[in-house]
């Protein structure tokens, strides 16, 4: 009995100490992730934003814009305007808040399929992963989708291993998680490929699996209803995503994906030359073929989930009516992260000498430090300073102004959408333009030009007429925002 009783006590306080470790990891995370705070930028999130900040307007039936469709994240991102007004911080709230409780999750997949030191492990490589530390303070739909596609995930095998629930209540919450996360991004039901390969490699169907895709129905039927009292049209998410992509098609070429042989290796360049991914992968990979060379067979259901999603991602096609590859993001590969991570702990966590006293210290030593050099080099395209003081110039001219199309948007955000200036996209000439401003944000414009090829800008734009008098130009050299005023 009293052997008994000091095993109570060393379980408990090992409990608590791990408790303990999670907290620390998650302060951690924490405070990288508020140095390296990005807030807005100037593409999708700012979408995302106006989308959020015009909820009650409803979404247009015409539009045919994908991101208009992902309510997940306009819902969302809504309700914290609501909560703390529209600014930087409430902007993120909720991909920041997933991004904390992915660490959280990940530990307890840790635990639930290999132990709580893997669990840890983890948790801790999460917390610094520069991938996560970058999109966790921005406002895309990557992160907090493959949050709940991955919580889905988690119910769904704890169901499998230690549930007890009666009526197979944890497969259908597993599917309506996911659904979830299919209303922030519809990428995230790609995951029915890990559910056909573990049901294959299980070799058995049990009546409680269908309850999974039961669960993830009911909410793409509530979706459904929704845009049919919206907009008269079920499937106007499933219609807008596929007209944005056969767009881009013919816009970007799909950013070169759609060129043979070269396209097939876009994915593989990624991870090879990604600072954000690529020397996290370096060890993912080496723990993949440890896996797979050891005969690992309880990292095996993460294999399932890493590798047939990272393949369909690299080759698979975006579009149900043609082929259409996905556009090589690093952020896309947020659908597979989770199992990359656990699989690299499980690695890091053999009890060889060699690894315990030499190769993991030195590994996470190398990858903490890589990590944080990775984020703070890392590209990061966010509304400037030169657009904040071009707010405050633009608010004493008084008359037309001129900007592109993403400028105004940068503007309408940074007023809180209650902007009373008159500001108008650039025209297709500028002969008929008097007594009017124009400001050109060279960074701005060549941004444009980098994402598509085929973006025109009036011949002004790219040779000022002479006759335009420079009222004031804020930074330096490509950076620069001149503001002109044309007689």
């Amino acid at each position: 009995m009293l052997q008994i009783r000091s095993t109570k006590r060393l379980l408990g306080k090992y409990t608590h100490n791990t408790g303990f470790l999670l907290i620390l990891i998650l302060l951690f995370a924490l405070v990288l992730r508020l140095i390296f705070f990005s807030g807005m930028g100037t593409s999708d999130d700012l979408a995302y934003s106006r989308y959020a900040a015009n909820i009650g307007k409803g979404i247009e039936p015409e539009s045919v814009l994908t991101l208009s469709t992902r309510l997940g994240i306009i819902y969302t991102t809504a309700f914290s305007y609501k909560l703390f007004g529209i600014n930087d911080f409430s902007s993120v709230l909720f991909v920041f808040l997933t991004s904390l409780a992915s660490i959280i999750l990940i530990f307890y997949f840790g635990k639930l399929l290999f132990n709580e030191k893997i669990g840890l492990m983890a948790a801790f490589l999460l917390s610094f992963f520069p991938l996560d530390v970058f999109y966790s303070t921005k406002l895309f739909t990557d992160l907090p989708s493959a949050f709940f596609m991955a919580l889905g995930v988690y119910v769904f095998l704890y169901s499998e291993m230690k549930s007890r629930l009666k009526y197979g209540i944890g497969y259908m919450l597993s599917g309506i998680f996911i659904g979830i996360g299919y209303l922030i991004r519809e990428s995230v039901l790609l995951i029915v490929l890990f559910f056909i390969i573990y049901i294959l490699y299980k070799k058995r169907v049990k009546k409680e699996y269908f309850l999974v895709p039961l669960g993830v129905l009911i909410i793409i039927v509530f979706e459904s209803l929704l845009f049919l009292n919206v907009t008269g049209d079920p499937l106007f998410r499933f219609n807008a995503s596929q007209k944005y992509l056969e767009d881009a098609v013919i816009q970007h070429n799909y950013f070169g994906r759609l060129d043979f042989p070269t396209g097939l290796f876009h994915y593989p360049w990624l991870f090879l030359t990604n600072n954000l991914l690529s020397f996290f992968y370096i060890f993912v990979f080496i723990a993949i073929g440890y896996a797979i060379i050891y005969r690992k067979k309880e990292s095996y259901v993460m294999l399932l989930w890493l590798l047939p999603l990272m393949i369909y991602l690299a080759f698979g096609s975006s579009s149900l009516t043609q082929y259409i590859p996905f556009k090589a993001a690093d952020r896309y590969t947020y659908l597979f992260t989770m199992p990359a991570i656990l699989l690299l702990a499980f690695f890091l966590m053999d009890k060889n000498e060699l690894m315990k006293k030499v190769i993991m210290p030195l590994t996470l030593m190398l990858l903490l430090i890589s990590s944080i050099g990775a984020v703070y080099l890392a590209e990061n395209v966010v509304i400037s300073d030169n657009l904040k003081k071009l707010y405050s110039e633009l608010k004493s001219l008084g008359k037309t102004i001129y900007l592109d199309d993403r400028s105004v948007k940068a503007i309408d955000y940074l007023s809180g959408y209650k902007n009373s200036l008159d500001l108008r996209k650039y025209p297709n000439n500028f002969s008929g333009v008097k007594d009017a401003y124009v400001v050109i944000n060279s960074d701005m414009i060549r941004r444009y030009k980098d994402v598509n090829r085929f973006m025109q800008f009036p011949d002004e734009i790219e040779n000022p007429s002479k006759s335009w008098k420079v009222i004031k130009q804020i930074g330096k050299c490509q950076e620069a925002v001149t503001i002109y005023y044309v007689k």
